[in-house]
């Protein structure tokens, strides 16, 4: 991900995202995405920076669409096509490289912990020029199960869904991405306790996983 990336994003993307939540409130709802107030030029940032303190590495990646039509950005003046991107940051990433295992085992397992993910909404992707948009979701997990395997970690990736996210967001990552749940109550690395929120993917899952989804992947 790079700053172009994270800035994008928070001027064409975001306000979307956050006009979403809004109009659900207004009509009495709970926004029904986490990311309605999130800002990735700060997420790209800081949280980086704050791992690093305790000698830990974070990525961040941005997963790319190519514009089947280049269009006139909102905030530029007349329409200059080289000037344009002809591929959109669509969906965003931010992992914590080398984390703690979330089963417990022998010896002490180190995984990928998948912290911030997002994904365009349909609607403004169609208005940017991209009309046949891959799962982003499934995309976003793949990439992180891939990072873990690169990582030498064998695919080992957990993550947490906010409870915000309510059971759409547990009901996706369980069905959808068909990662494993824990329990409530269960221990966690860190010495609390799970909500029964937390997911993950073995490395026989994340094999599983990768297989099925190698069709998004180019290399």
């Amino acid at each position: 991900m790079t700053p172009e990336h994270a800035f994008y994003w928070d001027a064409v993307i975001q306000p979307v995202i956050r006009t979403i939540g809004n109009q659900e409130r207004r009509e009495g709802k709970k926004p029904s995405r986490v990311d309605h107030h999130w800002s990735w030029p700060r997420i790209r940032v800081l949280l980086p920076l704050a791992q690093s303190l305790i000698k830990r590495r974070c990525r961040a990646l941005t997963v790319l669409l190519q514009r089947d039509l280049i269009w006139q950005e909102p905030w530029e003046g007349p329409p200059k096509i080289e000037d344009e991107p002809k591929a959109i940051p669509a969906a965003m990433i931010l992992l914590i490289e080398s984390y703690p295992w979330l089963l417990p085992t022998p010896r002490k397992g180190q995984s990928t912990f998948t912290w911030f993910i997002a994904s365009a909404p349909k609607k403004v992707l169609h208005e940017l020029g991209v009309f046949a948009a891959p799962s982003l979701g499934s995309i976003l997990i793949d990439t992180a199960l891939i990072t873990s395997m690169t990582l030498g970690y064998r695919g080992r990736m957990w993550l947490h869904a906010d409870r915000r996210g309510g059971e759409r967001l547990f009901d996706y990552y369980l069905k959808k991405c068909n990662l494993r749940n824990v329990s409530h109550g269960f221990p966690l690395p860190s010495g609390s306790l799970s909500d029964g929120r937390h997911f993950y993917a073995t490395s026989t899952i994340a094999k599983r996983l990768v297989n099925g989804l190698k069709q998004n992947r180019t290399l």
